[in-house]
């Protein structure tokens, strides 16, 4: 359940997960724990929806394919630097106080840098694409977008581990309970 409340709020920026690892951080009470995963996801998907709005504006004006490419690579670039800052904050949270609380912790860490890696890759495709083909320029950014999107499903994949390591759902309770999940819970 509690993959059923965080991959739809990860899934509908269009993300991608990663590899398992491991993560270092103190043990900590689910339910102290659930308000600090929840605030840093939803302090990164309100800046993730927030530049992706500015830039969807600021494209709507631009007449100029240098102009275009670089404002996307500079969106992906600052989606890097917000998943960047969540995977820290996901790590100064700690590792809930459950049964395979480090590995839970774990996954959502190595998911986000994996899903800053992915935001990296599609930084540098964007920095290249064309400028002299109207007709190359939409391909090459749908082609991007698409890339992002697929991705998504790898997310979905590799946080269903989460639901599973959960065991008697303590997590999915704190989440419940936590005002600042909130969000999760629509």
């Amino acid at each position: 359940m509690l993959r059923r409340l965080v991959v739809p709020a990860l899934l509908a920026t269009g993300l991608v997960a990663g590899s398992f690892g491991t993560a270092h951080a103190a043990n900590v009470p689910a339910d102290e724990w659930a308000p600090k995963f929840c605030t840093a996801l939803q302090d990164w998907q309100t800046a993730i929806q927030g530049q992706s709005d500015q830039v969807t504006s600021e494209l709507a004006g631009v007449t100029d394919l240098d102009t275009g490419r670089q404002t996307i690579a500079d969106l992906l670039g600052q989606m890097v630097d917000a998943t960047d800052t969540t995977t820290g904050a996901l790590k100064d949270a700690g590792s809930p106080s459950t049964p395979n609380g480090a590995k839970i912790q774990t996954v959502f860490v190595n998911g986000f840098k994996a899903i800053s890696k992915e935001f990296a890759k599609a930084q540098a495709k964007a920095e290249k694409m064309s400028t002299t083909s109207p007709t190359a320029f939409a391909k090459q950014g749908k082609k991007i977008g698409t890339e992002l999107s697929a991705s998504g499903d790898e997310l979905g994949k590799n946080f269903d581990a989460v639901d599973k390591l959960d065991k008697g759902k303590k997590l999915e309770n704190a989440v419940k309970a936590a005002p600042e999940c909130a969000f999760l819970n629509t």
